[in-house]
C-alpha cells in the first residue's frame, strides 16, 4: 500500500481542546495553509513526519512556518515562527512509510509558556507501561470530508495495539511502527505528524510521546487501527541529527510536560498564595 492509497493521517469523533492540554503541539504550515501537525522538542526543534514534505518538497524552508500555543489556527493573534532547515529521514519509504519521521529546525528560539512546552520522550517500548494515550490535531473530523479542516484542536483517546496484532492487519508492518486505535475516534488526514502521547502507569503526571501520526486506513473504522512512527526508535537519529546542524537536543526522559505546569493548577497556586499572604 502506497503513501497516496493510505488516507494519510485528522481526529475522527474526538472532542475540542484547549492547547494548554497539548502545549508542546504545532502547527506546521506552507504558505498559510495547515499541512501537518508537529511536536516541541526543544526551543529550537519541532518533531513531525517525513511524508509531510513528499508533494511540497520542492519549497524551500523560508515558506514554511509553524504556529504555536495556540487551539485555533483561525485566530489572528496566533504566534507564527519560520523554519530554517528542513530534515527528513535519509531512508524514508513513501511506499510502505517506514522511517516516517522529519526534524525541523526553527530560524529563533521559542520561548517557553504554559501554552509552549517541550514534550518528553522516553525509551521504554513494552506497551504494558503505558496508559491513558491520545492523539491531537487539526485534521478532518469526517472521514468522508477530508477536504475540509477544522482550525480548532481536536483530542481523542486510544489504546495502544501489540505490533503483532496490528501486523495481523496490515501486512506491510515495519518495526518501526507502531499502532493505536479507539472505540469512539481516530487521527486521520490532516493529523499527520501529530503526536500520540501517553502517561506511564507509575507517573500520570507527565505526558511521553510515543509515536508520530503516521498512516491509516478508512480513518475511525472499527478494528482498523492508525500506523505511528515510534519515536524510540529514533531517538539516536534525532540526537546525530540536532548534534550536525550545530543545536544539540538533549535526551532528558524525565524532563518535559508535567501536570504541575498546568495553567490551571498555576492559578490555584497563586490563588492560596493570595490567601496566605
Amino acid at each position: 500500500m502506497s503513501a497516496n492509497e493510505s488516507n494519510i493521517a485528522t481526529i475522527i469523533g474526538g472532542k475540542p481542546v484547549g492547547i494548554a492540554d497539548f502545549p508542546w503541539q504545532v502547527g506546521i504550515l506552507n504558505q498559510g495553509h495547515h499541512v501537518c501537525g508537529g511536536t516541541i522538542l526543544n526551543e529550537w526543534w519541532i518533531l513531525t513526519a517525513s511524508h509531510c514534505f513528499i508533494k511540497i518538497s520542492h519549497h524551500p524552508p523560508t515558506e514554511w512556518t509553524i504556529v504555536h500555543g495556540a487551539d485555533d489556527l483561525s485566530s489572528k493573534n496566533v504566534t507564527m515562527m519560520t523554519v530554517d532547515k528542513i530534515i527528513t529521514h535519509p531512508y524514508f519509504d513513501s511506499w510502505i512509510m517506514d522511517n516516517d519521521i522529519a526534524l525541523l529546525l526553527l530560524t529563533s528560539p521559542l520561548n517557553f509558556s504554559v501554552e509552549s512546552v517541550p514534550i518528553c520522550l522516553s525509551d521504554v517500548t513494552d506497551l504494558k507501561a503505558w496508559s491513558s494515550c491520545l492523539v491531537a490535531g487539526w485534521g478532518t473530523t469526517n472521514a468522508s470530508s477530508v477536504k475540509f479542516l477544522p482550525s480548532v484542536l481536536h483530542q481523542v483517546h486510544l489504546d495502544l495495539l501489540t505490533w503483532d496484532r496490528c501486523f495481523y492487519v496490515f501486512p506491510v508492518l515495519t518495526r518501526n511502527m507502531m499502532c493505536a486505535n479507539g472505540s469512539h475516534g481516530d487521527a486521520c488526514q490532516g493529523d499527520s505528524g501529530g503526536p500520540l502521547i501517553c502517561h506511564k502507569k507509575n507517573n500520570t503526571t507527565k505526558w511521553y510521546q510515543l509515536g508520530i501520526v503516521s498512516w491509516g486506513v478508512n480513518c475511525g473504522k472499527k478494528d482498523i487501527p492508525g500506523v505511528y512512527t515510534k519515536v524510540s526508535n529514533y531517538l539516536l537519529w534525532i540526537k546525530r541529527m540536532t548534534k550536525k546542524a550545530g543545536r544539540p537536543y538533549v535526551y532528558q526522559p524525565d524532563s518535559g510536560y508535567s501536570l504541575l505546569l498546568s495553567p490551571w493548577v498555576l492559578v490555584l497556586l497563586c490563588f492560596v498564595m493570595l490567601l496566605l499572604s
